[in-house]
């Protein structure tokens, strides 16, 4: 399975939350699970986005910062992993196929400007044959309206691609991408990966989601 974890959670202000993923990809691991893992670069990796703009510099370049960011929550997360982690962080899709061929875990933060880590996840999981993505968010799930503005927004248990226009608000330009971008989304059609988008803030969530007992199930068909 693919892991992508927004960077609100795993970031340097959260040890313990740190700590506790860390304890849960050992977990399956050990029953036999093999586990890549996308990081975002969160909050820090935003305000470095907004610096670069201030400074007149170019998307690329906002965004070639916000990478380097979420290579360091990757890394902080493969370190959490001790001997479970692969390091160092894979840097290119290459890398990703070197690292995941020594059996251990791959942490990865961003690949390439231009491109969310939610669709970095998307390439990767293709990339390795991987059919399950779970998106550990700040939000329980996908709503049929933004839940923020609309009090009597409704939770989707299970929403098809094809639909998922209809729900997201997308935004692409550095540092504000959403929780799946129209990379991610022409992937998990084409090669018919199945999603489980759900709140991480509890770790434990994430067993729950291999399970697809919490959030919302993004099916390709």
């Amino acid at each position: 399975m693919l892991l992508k974890v927004s960077g609100k959670i795993i970031s340097p202000s959260n040890p313990g939350l740190v700590r506790r993923y860390a304890e849960v990809i050992k977990r399956l691991v050990d029953r036999g699970t093999r586990v890549a893992v996308v990081v975002g670069g969160g909050e820090v990796a935003r305000r470095y986005v907004e610096c670069a703009k201030a400074l007149g510099l170019s998307d690329g370049a906002a965004d070639s910062l916000g990478i380097e960011v979420s290579r360091l929550n990757a890394l902080l997360l493969s370190l959490a992993l001790g001997d479970y982690g692969y390091r160092p962080i894979p840097r290119s899709v290459e890398d990703v196929e070197r690292a995941w061929s020594s059996g251990r875990v791959v942490v990865v933060g961003g690949l390439q400007p231009g491109q969310s880590t939610s669709g970095t996840a998307a390439v990767i999981a293709e990339l390795l044959g991987i059919k399950l993505i779970l998106y550990a968010t700040n939000v329980d799930g996908i709503y049929d309206k933004d839940p923020r503005r609309h009090p009597d927004a409704k939770k989707l248990s299970v929403v098809r691609v094809s639909e998922l226009h209809r729900f997201l608000e997308q935004g692409f330009e550095a540092g504000r991408y959403e929780l799946l971008d129209p990379v991610a989304l022409g992937i998990v059609r084409r090669s018919r990966i199945e999603v489980v988008v759900f709140n991480g803030f509890d770790p434990e969530n994430v067993e729950r989601a291999v399970r697809k007992e919490v959030g919302t199930l993004v099916v390709p068909w």
